[in-house]
């Protein structure tokens, strides 16, 4: 790291430490507090409604906001305001059976009521991230006072996954039905053990105002705070935090500078896309082959060894990860057995005879973080295409580039979520075959012929070369041993509410 860059983070602690009471070491060992920071790289705020939701706010809405199941510490879908449910043997119905729950106005929780809101809020999240798979939902009938149907125009194995997205939180006219309340969202936002109050009347579905909040005397709070790495990191050295989420790659250079024990560190196994997504394709760029020479220039496990608090950073050279392959479907390069130095040597040779013939290739425009971890990553890539006879060049994510970084975790374990992000809607370098053949299994109702098709169109958009896959996303949290209600897991999520010992349902 820079000698600016520990100035730098040395300021944000001190000035930390200076401002912070000796009551802001209260809370140490206290397992009905819990005080959070989550790493946010744009705006450091927690708003928990809306569609496009950072970490911190889809965290605040998970907490006060049930929707019909959710997500355990541990990644597992838990039953929330459904209390069970079974799936027709077509995949093609799912049956919610409710529990007994208010709002935290006191009003009671009815099927009918979710039916109508779940149709809303399915409505509302079309333009968003979860939007393509939510129009897998063909109807959502309420069938008595506590059991709805939501019925599928298509079989949707990770639906329950789906379902427990923090976007699928409910709120009816402004309030939420636990597990947890929100307390505070002046200076902190604080949360408190779900409140549950009397209705102000007996129409239990009346949009009248709820009576005045009443204090819990449960004395379960989590303080979460939105802020930048630096603060977060100096924030947990000197004690006023217990725990930091949502790290990703390029904040890790801070780790290190701030001393955070390796015991701490907690890297959660997630699965998505980390790699190049061409976003301009011009001159020698415009060829699948010549992208391909990208792909195979870069030295990826060279790359990773950068970072030496991740020693378990798996490269990848495909679309799909391995777990959701389909038997007999190859999708990966055939230039995977060739050794580096091969490689090197190919690619090297073929960018001399592009320049022969075409003149000298322009540097490639990487649009990255500002981050310490950006900067590591831009030097080994283009330090490997000098190699080989092409330059790179670094620039921010807000301004024109050939390629962008691409740095996403999969909300739910789907072949299909991986190619939608490399569709002609997301990019503009695509391939209208791979479109096609992706609606084409969208529609299947058959699920290994659904397989078939999306491992089909994972060929096509490898050998297309619009993604260059690099690694699996890092999604790292720091924690000290023992933390309550805490663990890493595939989704990468965190929720609040086990932190201080408060169920779901």
């Amino acid at each position: 790291m820079t000698g600016k860059a520990r100035l730098d983070f040395r300021t944000v602690i001190t000035a930390l430490i200076l401002s912070a009471g000796a009551a802001s070491c209260s809370n140490v060992g206290d397992e009905d507090r819990a005080r959070v920071s989550v790493i946010e790289d744009d705006q450091p705020t927690i708003k928990p409604v809306g569609i496009q939701l950072n970490y911190a706010s889809a965290s605040a809405r998970a907490a006060i906001a049930r929707g019909l199941v959710g997500f355990d510490e541990q990644g597992r879908v838990v039953p929330a305001l459904a209390a069970r449910w079974i799936v027709t043997d077509d995949g093609l119905s799912y049956i919610f059976r409710l529990n007994e729950a208010k709002w935290d106005d006191g009003r009671q929780v009815t099927a009918e009521r979710i039916a109508t809101l779940l149709q809303e809020r399915i409505a509302e999240l079309r333009p968003s991230r979860l939007g393509r798979d939510l129009q897998a939902v063909d109807e959502i009938i309420s069938m008595t006072g506590r059991v709805i149907e939501i019925r599928l125009n298509s079989p949707h194995p990770n639906f329950l996954q789906l379902m427990a997205q923090p976007e699928m939180g409910l709120f009816r006219a402004g309030h939420g039905a636990g597990p947890m309340s929100t307390l505070e969202q002046e200076s902190l936002f604080t949360l408190e053990a779900f409140n549950q109050l009397s209705p102000s009347s007996e129409d239990t579905e009346a949009e009248t105002d709820a009576e005045e909040e009443k204090p819990s005397n449960d004395p379960r709070r989590v303080i979460l705070r939105s802020e930048k790495a630096a603060k977060a990191l100096a924030r947990y050295t000197a004690g006023y935090t217990d725990l930091v989420l949502n790290g990703k790659f390029h904040h890790l250079p801070l780790v290190e500078e701030a001393g955070v024990s390796s015991n701490d560190l907690r890297l959660n196994p997630v699965a998505g896309l980390f790699g190049l997504t061409f976003i301009r394709a011009n001159g020698f760029w415009a060829l699948p082959t010549n992208r391909e020479i990208l792909s195979m220039a870069i030295d990826r496990p060279a790359l990773l060894t950068s970072f030496p608090n991740v020693t378990a950073w798996q490269s990848r050279q495909k679309i799909i990860p391995d777990a959701l392959n389909v038997t007999g479907i190859n999708a990966r390069p055939d230039w995977t057995s060739m050794t580096m130095q091969d490689r090197q040597a190919f690619t090297r040779e073929h960018v001399s005879r592009w320049e022969a013939l075409e003149g000298p290739v322009l540097p490639l425009t990487i649009a990255l973080p500002d981050a310490a971890g950006a900067d590591i990553l831009f030097l080994r890539i283009r330090s490997d295409l000098r190699r080989i006879g092409l330059d790179a060049r670094k620039v921010a994510l807000n301004e024109e580039a050939d390629v962008r970084l691409t740095d996403e975790i999969a909300p739910y374990d789907s072949a299909q979520w991986f190619l939608s992000q490399l569709t002609c809607a997301k990019t503009p370098i695509c391939l209208n075959d791979a479109d096609t053949k992706i609606a084409e299994a969208n529609a299947a109702t058959n699920l290994q012929i659904k397989a078939r098709l999306y491992a089909e169109t994972e060929v096509m958009l490898v050998q297309h070369y619009n993604y260059i896959p690099i690694a699996v996303p890092v999604r790292w949290s720091i924690s000290r041993p023992g933390q309550r209600g805490f663990a890493v897991n595939p989704r990468g999520w965190h929720p609040l509410n086990p932190l201080v010992g408060i169920p779901i349902s």
